[in-house]
């Protein structure tokens, strides 16, 4: 008995029915596939996307920048609102453009504060904002160091888990060119020549990379300036972005110390009287770091005061969640997280960092 033949199958009907379906279906996807991939590259070639991106904002285009932002339905109406009344290009290339965007929202800022909007919705405004710029990071990936702009910052931390600032002088083809002070230089806790080691970087956007390189050779120019060289490399690992973004400053500020009562069911924390100068070293609408002299341990609770604008002082409670020496073993620098912060101030330090309300 020739169980299974082709025979068999021709004498089934149903089972040869069932063949030719699957058999057309397989068809119809390699169509399918075939019809994509030409639309994919379609849309992919300068001049397409220079004839598309010049062409208004559609409804369409706000759809797929929401699932590309993840946008919550309430972040959507903003950003249907704000493209509606200023009538944007098209909304999916603009967000490529780092400052088109800030630009845009800043009227939408200047629109909504002449309304009298709500706090809530400027929260909304800013959290948006902050998400179309993780969107734009995703769009415009960094694969490769030979793509980083002269100037970048990188950061080093040494067995000592001292953090040093490096800054890429320039890409040459032989590596990387990168300024380094001259207490690194001289530094036992340095990479060796030949070694590899982990430098960190962010993007405008907050966009946090490492990358894995190697100390090539050690120079000092007759400027008097350090120079390491780095090989170049085409691996870079983005790691988790900051959930808002921030901005570098140098400002004076004040802290307190910060009892917190677990027991009480508000008012949780009492802030103490005395107060400790201190160094904003950056900001955001969730955090700041500041450099001080006292040796404050993680863990604790501060109330951090600062001013952004004249006459205008905010204030803050935040919690320690890291303290490091400086190289230098002078400074402390503190990396605080806000956690009870009134919504108006959290809003202004927003329009701060994005340079609104100037």
């Amino acid at each position: 008995m020739n169980n299974g033949s082709l025979v068999d199958a021709r004498q089934n009907p149903l089972l040869y029915t069932i063949i030719l379906a699957v058999l057309a279906a397989f068809v119809v996807l390699v169509i399918v596939g075939l019809i994509l991939k030409k639309i994919r590259d379609l849309h992919s070639t300068p001049a397409w996307i220079e004839s598309h991106k010049n062409l208004a904002t559609t409804r369409k285009n706000i759809e797929n920048v929401a699932h590309l932002a993840s946008l919550s339905l309430e972040e959507k109406k903003i950003l249907t609102q704000i493209c509606q009344k200023f009538k944007p290009k098209n909304i999916e290339f603009l967000i490529r453009d780092e400052k088109a965007i800030i630009d845009l929202f800043n009227e939408g800022y200047k629109d909504y504060k002449s309304k009298n909007a709500s706090e809530e919705t400027f929260a909304l405004l800013f959290e948006l904002l902050y998400k179309l710029e993780k969107a734009h990071d995703n769009i415009t990936f960094i694969s490769s160091t030979r793509a980083l702009p002269n100037g970048q910052i990188f950061t080093y931390i040494d067995s000592d888990k001292n953090s040093w600032k490096l800054t890429l002088e320039r890409n040459e083809p032989q590596g990387l060119v990168i300024s380094i002070p001259k207490a690194f230089a001289q530094s036992t806790k340095k990479p060796a020549q030949l070694s590899k080691f982990v430098l960190t970087f962010k993007t405008e956007a907050g966009t946090t990379y490492t990358v894995v390189t190697r100390v090539v050779r050690y120079e000092e120019e007759k400027s008097g300036k350090f120079i390491l060289i780095a090989s170049a490399n085409n691996t870079l690992t983005a790691i988790q972005r900051r959930t808002s973004k921030r901005i570098h400053l140098e400002t004076d500020c004040q802290f307190s110390a910060v009892k917190y009562n677990a027991n009480k069911k508000t008012d949780n924390y009492e802030i103490l009287q005395n107060k400790y100068d201190g160094k904003l070293q950056n900001i955001s609408s969730t955090g700041c770091r500041l450099s001080c002299k006292m040796p404050i341990k993680e863990g604790q609770y501060l109330n951090v005061e600062f001013p952004l604008k004249e006459n205008q002082t905010e204030q803050a409670i935040g919690y320690i969640v890291m303290t490091k020496k400086t190289p230098d073993g002078k400074q402390y620098v503190l990396h605080i997280k806000f956690i009870d912060i009134k919504l108006d101030a959290k809003n202004r330090i927003s329009a701060f960092v994005y340079g609104y309300d100037k």
